[in-house]
């Protein structure tokens, strides 16, 4: 009989000892599956968080005081270009999402209803596409040009539907539509209005010019702001970067806990399930003992007694790889409705996955059986059938 119709039937008459292992290899390969697919949704739930709460890394003019710097008080500028010289690098790598803003303390603006104050008015260029990296999801604040974004505190002092007015260096008056009033809790932002770029340096008289670069700065091999801070000033030595700890650690810290439960997890159960499947595999050759010293007996080789015992471990491995991912992809997409917030709706089937378990799975499941198939193969048929 041909050996594969032998496996075949074999596993069918054993129902329970197939069904079991193949519930070993269904369980490692979901567990796996579903921790992998939610640890890559947790990464992009972490970016979507760090995204609202802001660029962690700060590039400015070397020489700034950083007491003026963080308290927007007179800072230096330079050239509103360097953004696009950084974002068309071939060798910059280790920052992305790059933001050129111009931000300063406006002395003297008059609300509607006549009362001074000194506001924060912040102009932001649309985000560098960075032509070398891959495409990424725009993170940069994002106001429409010809309009503005005003602070909770601001918006307090405009009614609805007024446009926000603000006089310009040459003594013109501006006027701009609100297109979003932002939630408090924007830190300096709730005292302050936010341009596009090119028209607050109208407003202001400072063409071409920005004081500060938001981006993000990534996790690399040689450390993360000493690695940013290299690359940057090895294009404009004139330039100089500082993190925003709090943010970076978070971005950091998320990842590396998600990688250490996922290393952890994943192979503890593939492992456990290994353990089950080896034992009953021998089980599963015990109980066939007169049958495999029937095939011994009969002329069946050693060679054929290992492949038959290989190939069913191969076979379940097989089947319960396939049933596993589907499984683990569901449970992911089930489960990750109810906790991602923002990349629910994005997890999917990571079919590059399936092709790595496919090939991984039935090879450890078919080790699985090498020891009890090696025991097989050791079956004396004399003393098996004379002993029944």
């Amino acid at each position: 009989m041909n050996a594969v119709i032998l496996v075949i039937k074999e596993i069918f008459y054993r129902k329970v000892n197939s069904f079991i292992i193949l519930l070993t290899v269904i369980v490692a390969g979901t567990v796996s599956v579903a921790i992998y697919s939610l640890s890559r949704a947790s990464e992009n739930e972490t970016r979507k968080i760090m995204r609202e709460q802001g660029l962690n890394l700060y590039i400015y003019p070397k020489g700034t005081n950083l007491i003026d710097f963080y308290s927007v008080n007179n800072t230096p500028v330079f050239p509103e270009n360097y953004v696009d010289v950084l974002a068309e690098s071939k060798t910059f790598d280790a920052v992305r999402h790059l933001t050129g803003i111009l931000q300063l303390k406006y002395p003297d603006w008059t609300d509607p209803n006549g009362s001074r104050h000194q506001i924060l008015v912040a102009g932001y260029k649309d985000e560098a596409v960075q032509r070398y990296l891959p495409g990424q999801e725009t993170m940069g604040f994002d106001v429409p040009k010809g309009t503005v974004h005003v602070g909770s505190l601001i918006s307090t002092n405009i009614p609805e539907g007024d446009l926000f007015k603000i006089r310009g260096k040459n003594g013109k008056i501006y006027e701009f539509p609100i297109t979003k009033r932002l939630e408090e809790g924007k830190g300096m932002l709730d005292q302050g209005v936010a341009f596009y770029l090119e028209d607050l340096q109208q407003v202001l008289g400072m063409e071409g010019q920005i004081n500060k670069i938001e981006a993000l700065g990534c996790v690399c091999h040689d450390g993360r702001i000493k690695n940013a801070r290299s690359q940057v000033q090895a294009i404009f030595s004139d330039l100089e970067v500082a993190e925003i700890g709090s943010i970076a650690d978070a971005r950091e810290n998320q990842r590396l806990m998600m990688n250490k439960y996922g290393s952890f997890i994943i192979p503890f159960v593939i492992l456990s399930a290994l353990l089950i499947s080896g034992l009953l595999f021998y089980s599963n050759v015990v109980t066939r003992r007169r049958e495999i010293g029937i095939m011994i007996a009969t002329g069946k080789s050693k060679y054929y007694i290992l492949l038959i015992i290989m190939m069913k471990a191969f076979l379940l491995g097989l089947a319960g790889t396939i049933i596993g991912f589907f499984a683990g992809t569901a449970i992911a997409e089930y489960f990750g409705r109810e906790i991602f917030r923002f990349t629910a709706q994005d997890i999917e089937p990571l079919w590059n996955v399936l092709g790595y378990v496919i090939f991984i799975f039935p090879v450890l499941w078919t080790l699985s059986g090498w020891i009890p198939a090696l025991m097989a193969t050791q079956v004396d048929a004399a003393r098996t059938l004379s002993s029944e």
